[in-house]
């Protein structure tokens, strides 16, 4: 209706929500003494779609492939809702030159507040496992964690405070109770962050141009 843009604002967000949880590593300690550390690694998917890739059949034993896989995490966008009490001016030239150089700007337009809700899943083969990964991650937001995020290309980067709403814990298994369990910390995040409009490019006044119109009238008698 607007004609298209798309200046990749969510897809940051995203890229820096989940770069947060990109180090969380758990330590096993081993019979011989020798303590060994492993990278969880993250992947943008929600907890019923990963939870079925897991349990998915194969030529591989349920305990032998759960045990292979975990631990793990996932992360996935729940809602974006715009926040009004956050609403600043309709345009911000928050913008780098435009194409015409110095003497433009780009002018974002129609700068939206909103509300990014955001849930983090940690899958654990080992209830240590879990508290190790919890504890890596409360600690940090207290009751937020500011990120610097450049939502735009070329825009400057912007402060976004991310919350923790809440957190619970929960196992899962199937078949019976001698069946290998999955145990899951959920978390959910809010993101107060921003979306921009189309970018408008805006002339900006300089000196050399208010000298250049100038030009036919006298200017050596100025």
């Amino acid at each position: 209706m607007f004609g298209y843009y798309y200046n990749k604002s969510l897809r940051g967000l995203i890229v820096g929500f989940g770069s947060l949880f990109s180090k969380i590593e758990v330590e096993h300690k081993n019979a011989t003494g020798t303590d060994s550390r492993i990278q969880v690694p993250i992947t943008y998917a929600s907890q019923e779609k990963f939870i079925q890739r897991l349990l998915y059949p194969s030529s591989i034993t349920d305990g032998t492939r759960i045990e292979s896989q975990l631990p793990r995490m996932s992360f996935h966008v729940n809602s974006v809702v715009a926040d009004p009490s956050r609403r600043r001016s309709r345009f911000s030239a928050i913008g780098g030159p435009g194409a015409g150089g110095c003497s433009s700007i780009n002018e974002f337009a129609n700068e939206t507040p909103v509300n990014v809700s955001m849930n983090l899943f940690a899958y654990t083969r080992h209830v240590d496992d879990m508290l190790q990964i919890i504890e890596q991650i409360i600690p940090f937001f207290v009751p937020d964690h500011t990120i610097k995020l450049e939502l735009t290309d070329g825009g400057s980067l912007l402060n976004i405070p991310v919350v923790l709403v809440s957190n619970s814990i929960t196992d899962k298994y199937e078949g019976d109770y001698n069946s290998r369990r999955i145990h899951i910390a959920s978390f959910n995040f809010m993101a107060k962050s921003y979306l921009f409009g189309k970018v408008n490019t805006t002339s900006t006044i300089t000196s050399n141009s208010i000298i250049s119109g100038f030009t036919g009238f006298g200017l050596d008698n100025f």
